[in-house]
């Protein structure tokens, strides 16, 4: 019955990637609030690495993308690799749901949009402040769109 299921599942995600798209926003969601130090042993368990010492952002979408029945990329502990993830998206397209990836100084954030304005894109990601939490960034920074 599992196989069913995960078949289905990913049958779904191919055949429509808006609706598989949001089911990551609702799944992201769902871990809202948690901190890397005070749910550090929950977060431990879900996410395979320490939190507290390890850049997140991407194993957070990959527990994502994998509870939603999508396949994160073969790297997905960067948050460049989902730079791979699915199919590209121009800005003006863009819709909540989608992966976006950011420049993060000299590196790179990865995150689910939220919601996007003319100045700025909010984004729900682990690793926001040592949490998982709806941050704004500014559209400039925006490296690239994921579906």
């Amino acid at each position: 019955m599992r196989v069913i299921a995960l078949l289905a599942a990913a049958i779904f995600a191919f055949a429509a990637p808006e609706v598989a798209s949001a089911g990551m926003l609702a799944q992201a969601k769902q871990y809202a609030g948690m901190h890397e130090v005070k749910n550090n042993g929950r977060l431990r368990k879900m996410l395979g690495i320490n939190p507290a010492r390890t850049p997140w952002c991407g194993h957070f979408m990959g527990l994502v993308a994998r509870k939603s029945g999508r396949t994160p990329p073969k790297d997905f502990t960067f948050a460049r690799s989902w730079l791979r993830f699915g199919s590209p998206v121009r800005v003006a397209y863009a819709k909540p749901g989608d992966v976006v990836v950011i420049r993060n100084g000299r590196g790179y954030h990865v995150g689910i949009l939220s919601q996007l304005t003319k100045s700025a894109a909010k984004l729900i990601g682990g690793n926001q402040s040592g949490r998982v939490q709806e941050s704004q960034f500014s559209r400039g920074r925006i490296v690239a769109i994921r579906r």
